[in-house]
Formats: C-alpha cells, sequence, structure tokens
C-alpha cells in the first residue's frame, strides 16, 4: 500500500464526528475524490483491522468498529500523563465536587483526555474524547494564552469570526491583548460559553517547554458559579498543576 492510499484511509476516520457517526461509500468517494472500486477497497481495509464495521441498520453504511474502543482502553490505562494526573483529579472532585478535566490542544480543537466526575453527574458538552471549539470554554482559552504570538494569530486568523460573534475579540490586536490578560492572570474563567447551563475555571499544566500547555479545569453549574469563591477553586486547580507537573519530573513521564 503506497503512502497516499495509506493517508487517504486515515483521512476516512476523520470523517466521523458527533453529529456523523456513520458513513458510506458515496461520502468517501466525495469527500477524497476517489472512484467507487477505490472507496470500497478502503472500506475493506479498515474493516479487516477492526476499525469499522458494517452497520445493521442500513445496506452499505459503515460505523466505528471494536478496536477503537481497544484502543482507547489501551490509551486511557497505559497513558503515563493520565495515570499520573488520575489521583490528583480524583483528590479535585472530592475536595470541589465538581466535574475535573484534563484538555490537550489537537489542532483546530481541544480535546478532553481524562475526566473525573462527582457520582452520577455527566455532562454532554464535556467528556474523555470530546472535540471542542477553541474559541469558548476556560480550556481552550487558556491553552492559546499559553501559546507563542506568531501561533497565536495563525489560531485568530482560523477562529476570527467566532470570536467576533462571542464578542471576546474584533481584531488581531483585540485578540492579543486578551491572550495576554488571561496568561498574566494565570486562569481563564468561562462563564456558559460552551452551554448555558455549564460553567468553567482552568488553569495551565505546563509538562514541555517545546509543546503546548494542556489545561485542568474545574466544571460546575452556572448557578453555582455565582457563589462561588473562585480565587479557592484557582488555588486548589494551582496546587495540582504542581502536584501533576512534578510526578512528572520525578517519574521521568
Amino acid at each position: 500500500m503506497s503512502v497516499s492510499s495509506f493517508a487517504k484511509i486515515l483521512t476516512i476516520l476523520d470523517l466521523f464526528s458527533v453529529n456523523r457517526s456513520v458513513i458510506n461509500v458515496d461520502l468517501i468517494c466525495q469527500e477524497l475524490g476517489v472512484s467507487k472500486p477505490m472507496g470500497y477497497r478502503y472500506l475493506k481495509e479498515l474493516v479487516d483491522t477492526g476499525l469499522l464495521k458494517k452497520s445493521t441498520n442500513n445496506v452499505g453504511d459503515y460505523v466505528l468498529g471494536s478496536k477503537v474502543a481497544v484502543l482507547d482502553y489501551i490509551s486511557r490505562t497505559t497513558d503515563p500523563l493520565v495515570q499520573v494526573s488520575i489521583p490528583v483529579m480524583q483528590d479535585i472532585v472530592k475536595r470541589t465536587e465538581m466535574l475535573c478535566l484534563l484538555t490537550a490542544l489537537d489542532g483546530q480543537h481541544c480535546i478532553d483526555i481524562h475526566h473525573e466526575s462527582v457520582k452520577n453527574v455527566e455532562t454532554l458538552v464535556y467528556g474523555r474524547g470530546c472535540p471542542r471549539v477553541l474559541s469558548a470554554g476556560s480550556s481552550a482559552k487558556i491553552i492559546l494564552a499559553y501559546l507563542p504570538k506568531k501561533i497565536q494569530l495563525e489560531y485568530y486568523d482560523f477562529l476570527a469570526e467566532d470570536l467576533a460573534k462571542s464578542k471576546f475579540a474584533h481584531s488581531a490586536d483585540e485578540f492579543i491583548q486578551q491572550m495576554r490578560s488571561i496568561k498574566k492572570q494565570g486562569f481563564y474563567v468561562s462563564k456558559g460559553e460552551l452551554s448555558p447551563n455549564f460553567s468553567s475555571i482552568s488553569v495551565p499544566l505546563k509538562i514541555s517547554s517545546k509543546d503546548a500547555p494542556w489545561a485542568l479545569s474545574a466544571v460546575m453549574s452556572s448557578n453555582r458559579l455565582e457563589f462561588m469563591n473562585i480565587n479557592k477553586v484557582v488555588d486548589v486547580l494551582k496546587q495540582a498543576t504542581e502536584a501533576i507537573e512534578q510526578r512528572v519530573i520525578l517519574e521521568d513521564v
């Protein structure tokens, strides 16, 4: 298999999203610009590896296969940074009774890598593997605030329309100023930016000087945020990031 063919096969997996859980050969041919025989060949390769399986609902439709769940399990149980972070995040949940998130930058989105939650409390806008926009939410903005200015401007070009709609920034200069303010403050509070019912507080988790920081966040109801001592929550999060960063150094993660 050529590198080009392999890349196109992997691109098929990018066609899946929360809003598109089923694909078919017509969609693949349209998105990848290939013939139907080639589209079916790519699908067969993915089915044979377990990454896709045929849908039981409609002939010709495909959904993600069981191998995806296996890979997620391996990642969850072996990722050294996640393993180091879990007990610290569990302590945050115990102390605050809030959802706790570990989030990383992933291209044009940020992705929740791990979450710990209060028993029986879950949200649909947060959670492991959930891709979220970079124009809203505390995780995204605290990560962007700690990127080099050149990269921040590249993201601004991509996010400009959404940032203007949310009245966060109407120009590149205003965006850079906002980023500087967030970085100077050392945390960011999102008040219902992703969902009116939920708000969050994030601080940076700096694992490597070469890579973008991660974000450690506490998520609560927007109503609860109104009566909360934000500085106390920030202190808890900052103590947690220091503990994680120290463990990373000690355990050479």
